[in-house]
């Protein structure tokens, strides 16, 4: 290596030492920035509206009145999270079937898994929790809470078509 390249050489290798270090210097920053951030968690606003139920999606399960149903990471847990997420209040069909599958599906496929759901809930002790889930609004669905009473939709869906079907045989 001639002197002129080993002087060259030096000066990159310092350079980028000097550059790791600033680097090194930013990683320490941000992960004492992270960890202040953890240290004081952001207060959500203040609220009166007492969740319905509480999802975990650490073990993908439902909590509710002292019981727990496991769903794991499937379609009736993400529909009662995005239900959830607006509880009291009416989801459109279509909204739900863009957020669940991101894409047009038949409206048998949203009531298919709403029945589904609720025959998991129930499984699970929890009959009121899937009486909540609100299908008597035309086009919509919502964990409604209140009076516990069973909703005109709560039969599953195959029973309610079963049901349909006699009603025009005894016509």
């Amino acid at each position: 290596m001639t002197p002129h390249h080993a002087e060259r050489f030096q000066r990159t290798t310092k350079a980028l030492r000097a550059s790791l270090l600033v680097i090194l210097q930013h990683i320490d920053e941000l992960t004492r920035l992270a960890e202040a951030e953890v240290a004081t968690p952001v207060s959500s606003p203040p609220t009166d509206i007492e969740p319905i139920c509480r999802l975990d999606r650490q073990t993908f399960s439902v909590y509710w009145q002292q019981r727990a149903c496991f769903l794991g990471y499937t379609l009736p847990f993400r529909l009662l999270e995005r239900l959830a997420q607006r509880s009291n209040q009416y989801v459109s069909v279509d909204r739900l079937v863009q957020d669940l599958w991101g894409g047009p599906k038949a409206p048998s496929t949203i009531r298919s898994a709403v029945s589904d759901l609720r025959f998991k809930l129930r499984a699970a002790g929890m009959s009121g929790l899937a009486d909540m889930i609100d299908g008597s609004n035309p086009g919509h669905y919502g964990l409604i809470g209140g009076d516990g009473h069973s909703r005109p939709d709560a039969l599953p869906t195959v029973v309610r078509r079963q049901s349909d079907s006699r009603r025009e045989v005894h016509r």
